[in-house]
């Protein structure tokens, strides 16, 4: 990495992509979750052991600028919107499995149905 940064300042691939890593992992939670889908190929043993590894690399390293800023901005863009998270709480709490879908679609067409027969009842 050292080499890398001195002698090919401009084509810094590693380090830009170890100081993106370091962006993204913080706790051991984010290092089990990169771990599922198969980001990160934890070797090392223990999650905690990758954690702490990801974020000293970086200690050292000269930020200057980065070939993948362009993917961290459309990361922090798509985080950002809160229609994506919204459809994602909708999709983790409601939708997390068939039968818990399933019972939110079928609650929900049984609400409308009730709204559309207490407007017709009033109509008449």
């Amino acid at each position: 990495m050292a080499l890398e940064q001195f002698v090919y300042p401009e084509e810094a691939f590693v380090c830009n992509y170890f100081l993106m890593m370091d962006k993204l992992v913080d706790t051991v939670e984010d290092v089990d979750f990169l771990v599922e889908k198969g980001v990160i190929v934890n070797m090392l043993g223990s999650n905690q052991q990758v954690a702490q590894l990801v974020n000293k690399l970086c200690d050292h390293i000269m930020e200057e600028k980065s070939c993948y800023n362009h993917i961290c901005k459309k990361l922090n863009t798509r985080y950002e919107s809160s229609l994506n998270r919204h459809l994602v709480s909708l999709r983790k709490v409601y939708f997390k499995d068939v039968w818990t879908g399933s019972a939110t679609f079928f609650g929900v067409v049984l609400v409308v149905l009730t709204i559309v027969e207490i407007i017709m009842s009033f109509r008449q």
